[in-house]
C-alpha cells in the first residue's frame, strides 16, 4: 500500500460516519481563512508573501474582499485584465514541508470566461536559493489552468513546463468548473526525485489527475494560489480565494479548517 493510500486510509477510519466535518488537529501544517481582514496569514513567518499590480502587470490587483466568502466574512478578490501578455496577481507560501502532503484551497468564480491562453490559478514551483522568500528566483513546474472548451464549459487543465512532459492528458469526460458557486481544487503533491513523484488533483472531491513522475528538484515546495493569463473574454476577470490549507490529510470538501 502506497504512502498516500495510508494516509487516505487513516483519514477514512478517523471520520465519525454520517459526519462530514474533519477534525484534522496536528494534521494542518498551514491555513488562511482571511477572518484577520488582511493578508497576514500568507506572509506569517517569512514564508509567502503577495504580489500584484505592479509597473510591470498593471492590469491585475489583489485585495482582501467581503463580496463573497467561502466561510467567514473575508476572502481574496484577484483580478486580472492582461490582453496581449501574461500578467499575475498571486499569493505564495514556500517552506521545507514533509515530502508528501495535501494543498488546497476554495475559488470562486462569478461568471465564465472564455480563455484565449491558460489561465493558471494553482502552481508548484521550484525554489532557488534564499530569495526565493521573497518571491523572486523561482523555476516554473507544475501548472494547474482553467480552459474554456467549445461548448463554454471552463475545466481544469494540467501543464507540467519540463519538456519531457508538458501538458497532461484531459480526462474522458472533463469535469467542468462550477460557475456562481464555490469550488475546492485539492492536490496531493509528493516532491521526491524519483519515481514515486505524484500529483493528484481534486476538483471538488473528484479526482481529476493522478500524474507519477519525479518532481523533487527542491526540498522545499513553493506553492502559489494565482490569476496568471492574458485575453480572457470579457478582459476583466475576478476570481475569489479562500480556506487555503497544507495538511498532512485530505481536508476534502465537507472538511473543516
Amino acid at each position: 500500500m502506497t504512502g498516500r493510500a495510508l494516509v487516505l486510509l487513516a483519514v477514512v477510519l478517523g471520520a465519525p460516519a454520517c459526519n462530514g466535518r474533519l477534525n484534522l488537529g496536528s494534521s494542518l501544517l498551514w491555513s488562511a481563512r482571511h477572518e484577520t481582514g488582511d493578508l497576514s496569514e500568507w506572509t506569517q513567518g517569512g514564508k509567502g508573501g503577495t504580489a500584484a499590480d505592479t509597473p510591470d502587470s498593471p492590469d491585475t490587483s489583489l485585495v482582501i474582499s467581503t463580496d463573497v466568502a467561502h466561510s467567514g466574512r473575508y476572502s481574496v478578490k484577484l483580478t486580472n485584465g492582461a490582453v496581449s501578455m501574461y500578467e499575475d496577481a498571486h499569493l505564495w507560501r514556500v517552506d521545507d514541508y514533509p515530502i508528501a502532503a495535501y494543498y488546497s484551497a476554495w475559488f470562486y468564480l462569478p461568471r465564465a470566461y472564455q480563455t484565449a491562453a491558460d489561465w493558471s490559478i494553482v502552481q508548484f514551483q521550484v525554489p532557488s536559493g534564499a530569495s526565493s522568500a521573497d518571491g523572486g528566483m523561482v523555476g516554473q513546474l507544475l501548472d494547474i489552468d482553467l480552459r474554456s472548451l467549445p461548448g463554454g464549459d471552463l475545466i481544469l487543465s494540467v501543464y507540467d513546463h519540463r519538456a519531457a512532459y508538458l501538458r497532461a492528458a484531459t480526462p474522458d469526460p472533463a469535469i467542468p468548473v462550477p460557475i456562481g458557486r464555490w469550488f475546492q481544487i485539492e492536490a496531493y503533491y509528493r516532491n521526491a526525485d524519483d519515481d514515486t513523484g505524484e500529483a493528484a488533483i481534486w476538483l471538488d472531491g473528484q479526482l481529476n489527475y493522478d500524474l507519477h513522475r519525479p518532481f523533487g528538484a527542491s526540498s522545499s515546495v513553493y506553492w502559489t494560489v494565482s490569476s496568471k493569463t492574458f485575453g480572457l473574454s470579457p478582459a476583466e476577470s475576478v476570481i475569489y480565494v479562500d480556506d487555503a490549507a497544507v495538511s498532512l490529510a485530505r481536508i476534502t470538501p465537507t472538511g473543516e479548517l
